[in-house]
């Protein structure tokens, strides 16, 4: 593999909105910092318990949802006989799915025998609402499930650093020839300053039905990764408030999650439009479209040839039907919005039994999102024309700047993640307690020399 084939697959999965990649980078900085500073400053036991809570959580979170969601395809999917890979978008669209069916081709990539046609018809059948109904119950079910591991992971965690701390205070005592009566404070709750909330939000069966807006959440995060890993998140976040073991925590949880946040879902995305902005207004080289666009061949030749413009004019206008739209998109292989939508991944193919290659018309195409690629394209081309440079190094300059942004987008997000939130949080655990110690073994140790008193 090529250097430039590389620096392209890189740049591609970190500069990728939809991919959990960057996500996770970002994450595992944030996890490893915040364990090396908890061994530092509050010793073995919160070390470990912070190594259980961030690296445990990191699995669960990247884990879960493939994992629960695998486990539904190969259970549910399989008795219903529905191929998981049919988008529930396209059966929810009645012109969609008409489209689909008939211009169907190919093997579906999950299979070397079922065509794109079978498994477009098998999904449709009962107007498709068997198919619609599968896909919604498995995004509620693999988010609860891995929701429900992470409060698990939270609790065994919890019961571990108890327990550690309460034989350390055993082997303490018998040394100084102290009684020890461990049972009474195993029956305290893992959370005591916070016990209300639990009862309250987790415990109490009588919560308000949220049946009205079920349907508009699951539809909103259904179709993307990313989005369900925000659910995911918040899910996270709010178990982790809820389950603070005191004031102290609960904030320090408090600022770590919504630093984390916001530096994942929001600070990212201002700093990536930031740089787009500089880097067309400032150097006149815009640097939106995806970074395998801008390192394909075909891009250069088009750029070389002058056409970009002429082969946007053939696309259907905005307000042409979605019938001819997709149409144009799956007859027009030559094009270069199409090439570039297929780059992109907007657009997805599928093979025969000859190794022919078609547009696979079983992933759902946002046509919106190919104008919007034509118009990047129309941009790029301007630019490229009022450079006076020669396409070489103009798109040599462009394809640099853009692997700078996806850099510095990275590296600004790592350096806050992975050394300014462990600041702000020991910072502020010195400020309150007076100590960067972990104070929930000194609340276990006090809570644990009240209770043997009152006994």
């Amino acid at each position: 593999m090529s250097i430039q084939a590389i620096t392209t697959k890189v740049v591609s999965t970190l500069g990728n909105k939809d991919s959990l990649i960057p996500i996770m980078i970002k994450d595992g900085v944030d996890s490893t910092s915040l364990t090396l500073k908890s061994f530092k400053e509050g010793g073995p036991v919160e070390g470990i318990d912070r190594a259980i809570d961030e690296f445990g959580t990191q699995a669960i979170w990247i884990g879960g949802i493939p994992f629960f969601k695998k486990l539904i395809d190969v259970t549910a999917y399989k008795k219903a006989k529905i191929n998981p890979l049919v988008d529930p978008r396209i059966i929810a669209n009645e012109e969609y799915a008409k489209w689909a069916t008939e211009n169907a081709n190919g093997l579906m990539n999950n299979s070397k025998v079922q065509t794109v046609k079978s498994a477009l018809t098998d999904a449709l059948k009962d107007g498709g609402n068997l198919a619609k109904n599968l896909y919604k119950g498995k995004v509620i079910a693999a988010t609860a499930l891995t929701l429900a591991a992470f409060f698990t992971l939270t609790k065994i965690k919890q019961k571990r650093t108890k327990d550690t701390t309460i034989n350390e205070l055993i082997a303490l005592k018998k040394h100084e020839s102290t009684k020890y009566n461990q049972d009474i404070f195993l029956k305290e709750s893992t959370s005591t300053v916070f016990k209300d909330i639990n009862d309250k939000f987790i415990n109490n069966t009588s919560n308000p039905s949220f049946k009205g807006t079920m349907k508009n959440v699951v539809d909103a995060i259904m179709f993307n990764p990313v989005h369900n890993m925000k659910v995911i998140d918040a899910g996270i976040t709010t178990e982790r408030l809820v389950c603070s073991r005191n004031a102290t925590e609960f904030v320090e949880h408090g600022i770590k999650e919504g630093i984390f946040l916001f530096f994942i879902y929001g600070f990212g995305n201002l700093i990536e439009k930031g740089i787009n902005n500089l880097s067309e207004k400032v150097l006149k080289k815009p640097i939106d479209l995806k970074i395998d666009v801008l390192m394909d061949d075909e891009l250069k030749k088009i750029l070389s040839s002058g056409k970009i413009a002429e082969q946007v004019a053939k696309m259907p206008a905005a307000d042409k039907s979605l019938t001819e739209k997709l149409s144009f998109i799956s007859q027009n292989p030559d094009n270069i919005i199409v090439k570039a939508a297929k780059k992109s991944g907007i657009v997805g193919t599928v093979k025969d039994k000859a190794g022919n290659i078609f547009v696979d018309t079983s992933k759902y195409i946002d046509t919106k999102e190919v104008e919007a690629l034509a118009e990047k394209l129309l941009n790029i081309d301007n630019k490229f024309k009022a450079s006076g440079e020669t396409v070489e190094k103009f798109l040599s300059k462009t394809k640099g700047l853009k692997v700078l942004s996806t850099t510095a987008n990275i590296a600004i997000s790592c350096f806050v993640l992975g050394f300014v939130i462990p600041k702000l949080i020991y910072a502020y655990r010195e400020w309150k307690t007076g100590s960067t110690k972990f104070h929930v073994t000194e609340d276990i140790k006090n809570n644990h020399n009240k209770k043997e008193k009152k006994a």
